[in-house]
């Protein structure tokens, strides 16, 4: 993600159309959730640039006559985003509510338990090293060089 603070500005802007307040929740721009944009984008092929591309996408087709930051204007250009390119959109969209859902301000907003599964989730079994006593049996797969 290659996105100077006009652009990360105006990111957040769009992701607060996307996702808004509610009640003491920001928006998601508001949650400042750039660097788990960066880091989603960096780490998962699939989202490789998404980010730039769709913002530089809306950005680029609000009419030179208005105001960037109109929510009203920024929604158009998202649906004109929709329309032109699905796959970019679907990614988009998916990007955003996995970095929004991931966050514990928002788990703390709907009453998802956040935080690891164990110890306090369902008890699980000490490890029992004979389960792999089949396979140390078998010859390598592999020759040695």
């Amino acid at each position: 993600m290659n996105l100077d603070n006009t652009f990360k500005n105006f990111l957040k802007t769009v992701m607060d159309v996307l996702i808004p307040a509610v009640d003491d929740l920001p928006g998601a721009g508001g949650l400042d959730l750039i660097s788990e944009l960066q880091r989603m984008s960096d780490q998962h092929n699939k989202f490789t640039g998404i980010i730039d591309h769709a913002v530089k996408y809306i950005f680029s087709n609000i009419p030179a006559d208005h105001d960037q930051s109109s929510h009203k204007m920024i929604e158009v250009t998202i649906r004109a985003l929709e329309q032109d390119n699905p796959e970019l959109f679907g990614l988009f969209i998916e990007i955003i509510y996995l970095a929004y859902y991931s966050d514990p301000r928002v788990h703390l907003r709907i009453g998802w338990k956040t935080g690891p599964l164990q110890p306090e989730g369902h008890p699980m079994p000490p490890w029992d090293e004979s389960i792999l006593e089949t396979v140390r049996k078998r010859e390598p797969l592999w020759v040695k060089a």
